[in-house]
């Protein structure tokens, strides 16, 4: 049996993921010995309570990590740890000589966050007596241990699959019947694969067969046995299968750690460190990655579905791992409640109706009045020019949600293009009923119709890409997602199908109204509370002022920080000064610092270009650019001022925070 499209086909823009090899380092011509690897001098260590911030100062050469959380070769890298205990890391490099790693770093966590573990796929993944709608383990058995082994699928537990593998379009998770069009193989869009089974499907289940995965192949003794304690953190146990048979088989035993990635709830990964996503000896040449952010397409009390891409000769596609609980395995499915049993029963997607879209598409707010007039100017917005909308059929949403929220930083998500703001749409009514419209050098008729609207000479929206993805947002008709006169509207095309046909998802463009009389002009004042003493405090030896500290329920400067906006190429600009009477030794350097933009920390922090050395008797200006392609807000994260204090301030005695500020303002401009 041959799979249709399986070994022969795939065009598209989408690079395959490459694998870690000796072409990939930037040797240049720096060497370094294992007595240059050492903290502070070739990388520092941040502790900030439960997260440690690692950031690595060598130049030339690749860096490589071994961290609690896996291994990486970023030149930065943010560890959650959620249990308190000494932790070690070790810092390497890969040099022409090969790799060199330097002496263990240690460091202590001084107190357990289990408020990182608010997610239950860490529960679903690892705790054997968690199930939906549990309570989280309370603290002391999560210090002394939860775990929980995972099976290879080897027969039809009424999951939806009947075998331990199966295959996935990797531009089509929802397996749209009927195959591409030639224009849509011309223009295919990347597509991730979506989080849960209403929202992916396979598109060939191949069961068992002998030149696949046989029925009494060895690998179906394989397990995963995934734990977390207070002493040993987060623990992958493994055993593979590799020669013999079904329940007498000979393989490979393995130990080692595994990170969740659940940054985007839309689609969480999982990563390994000297282990991997387990998978069938036979395949191991056939996917290059089998360690590093790999997809969970679906995570419950009872299956797990991990999905590596396959990059051999045979071409581009996604291997979908099925898993089954210990659990299911030894009841044969029996403990399986009916509402798992099958795939998850959604409701069909619901477009929005407009019972006045001609008057909704000409109104404009301005102070809290809308006007409706005879023509209108829509630009693309600068916070989220384009976005993913996805129908959540779920029956406690029954909802269009947006995926990426202004954060294009992921692989199918490539940061807008210059001349993404170039053009602005401009529509008018003509005296015989029409809609004219112009958009660059494009000009031409509108039609609305229902929950549609038309161009006759076809617009593009946006368009962009990376070495692994292209997103183009164009075409003549486009469903109105979203309108209204505050915030403009929202346009999609398709981007997805259910097995029934219904457009599930969009790919859209963010418009919004022009305001009447233009915009603001100038630098944007950010208003601040005068409590600076309240929100100060000592931090690797340097003196912090919190601007906003993490999330909505952060405290800080801010008035409101959730209207702090730093746009595309925007720079913010505190100005301060300090009290009189204060003795410094030596003259400090001052830097602005957050997770969004630089992510380096003390004492890092002073050696990059926009430190700026601090005037004690005068006013310091100190900015912060972003220069990340996206608009960045500070309340999920945060923004700190930060001033070197110890060795510099006079009879500053250490675990004081000192009450130096005298005045300080704040623009963005």
């Amino acid at each position: 049996m041959k799979l249709k499209n399986i070994f022969s086909m795939m065009a598209g823009t989408m690079m395959a993921l490459a694998s870690c090899s000796p072409d990939d380092y930037g040797f240049g011509a720096a060497q370094y010995s294992a007595d240059d690897l050492k903290a502070p001098d070739a990388y520092t260590v941040t502790v900030d309570g439960n997260r440690v911030y690692l950031n690595s100062k060598i130049s030339g050469c690749t860096p490589l990590w071994v961290t609690p959380n896996g291994r990486s070769q970023d030149e930065e890298i943010t560890l959650e740890l959620p249990f308190a205990g000494e932790y070690e890391v070790t810092f390497g490099a890969e040099t022409r000589a090969g790799a060199v790693f330097g002496e263990p770093y240690k460091f202590t966590i001084a107190q357990n966050d289990f408020t990182m573990l608010d997610n239950p796929l860490w529960f679903y993944l690892a705790d054997k007596n968690y199930l939906k709608g549990s309570q989280f383990p309370d603290e002391q058995t999560l210090i002394e241990g939860i775990s929980k082994k995972w099976y290879p699928g080897d027969k039809d537990y009424g999951l939806g699959f009947a075998g331990p593998v199966m295959y996935m379009a990797p531009y089509n998770p929802t397996n749209k019947e009927g195959g591409y069009t030639a224009e849509e193989e011309a223009n295919l869009v990347c597509k991730p694969v979506p989080f849960g089974r209403a929202n992916w499907a396979p598109n060939w289940d191949p069961g068992f067969q002998s030149w696949l995965i046989p029925e009494d192949d060895p690998y179906l003794d394989s397990y995963m046995e995934f734990s977390m304690d207070a002493t040993n953190g987060c623990v992958a146990k493994m055993y593979r299968g590799e020669s013999g048979s079904k329940g007498s088989s000979t393989g490979k035993n393995l130990v080692g750690k595994f990170n969740l990635g659940l940054i985007d709830k839309e689609h969480p990964t999982i990563s390994f460190s000297d282990c991997y996503a387990m998978h069938n000896i036979g395949f191991d040449e056939t996917c290059s990655n089998y360690t590093q952010d790999i997809i969970i397409a679906e995570l419950t009390p009872y299956y797990l579905c991990l999905v590596t891409k396959r990059t051999n000769s045979e071409g581009t596609w996604y291997l979908v791992w099925n898993f089954v609980s210990e659990e299911v395995r030894n009841t044969n499915g029996a403990c399986i409640p009916a509402e798992e049993a099958a795939l998850l029963k959604t409701s069909k997607p619901v477009l929005p109706e407009y019972e006045n879209l001609l008057t909704d598409l000409f109104s404009v707010e301005n102070n809290g009045i809308t006007y409706v007039g005879n023509g209108i100017t829509y630009t693309v917005s600068e916070d989220v020019p384009y976005d993913i909308m996805n129908w959540n059929g779920a029956p406690a949403a029954n909802k269009w949600e947006t995926v990426l929220n202004g954060e294009y930083k992921y692989n199918w998500s490539p940061a807008p293009g210059d001349n993404t703001w170039d053009n602005e749409l401009v529509l008018s009514k003509a005296s015989d009923g029409t809609i004219a419209y112009a958009y660059g050098d494009t000009e031409g008729k509108v039609t609305l119709n229902g929950n549609t609207i038309t161009f006759s000479e076809g617009i593009t929206f946006l368009t962009t890409s990376n070495d692994l993805c292209k997103v183009a947002i164009e075409g003549k008709t486009f469903t109105i997602l979203e309108m209204n006169a505050t915030e403009g509207m929202t346009l999609g095309i398709p981007n997805g199908n259910d097995a029934n046909g219904n457009v599930t998802s969009y790919m859209v463009v963010n418009l919004n109204t022009k305001p009447i009389g233009g915009g603001q002009t100038g630098p944007l004042v950010v208003a601040l509370t005068d409590d600076y003493y309240e929100h100060s405090w000592v931090e690797n030896g340097c003196l912090r002022l919190g601007f906003h500290h993490y999330g909505d329920g952060g405290t800080g400067i801010f008035k409101d920080a959730a209207s702090v906006k730093l746009k595309k190429n925007q720079t913010i600009k505190v100005t301060f000064s300090l009290k009189s009477g204060l003795t410094w030794t030596k003259t400090p350097k001052c830097a602005l610092i957050d997770n969004n933009i630089k992510t380096t920390w003390e004492q890092g922090c002073f050696d990059l270009e926009d430190a700026a050395t601090v005037n004690t008797s005068g006013e310091t200006t100190v900015t912060l650019t972003n220069n990340t392609g996206a608009t960045q807000k500070f309340t999920p994260t945060c923004l700190d001022l930060s001033i070197q204090l110890d060795g510099y301030l006079d009879g500053y005695v250490s675990g004081d925070t000192p009450d130096v500020f005298e005045k300080i303002s704040c623009v963005i401009e």
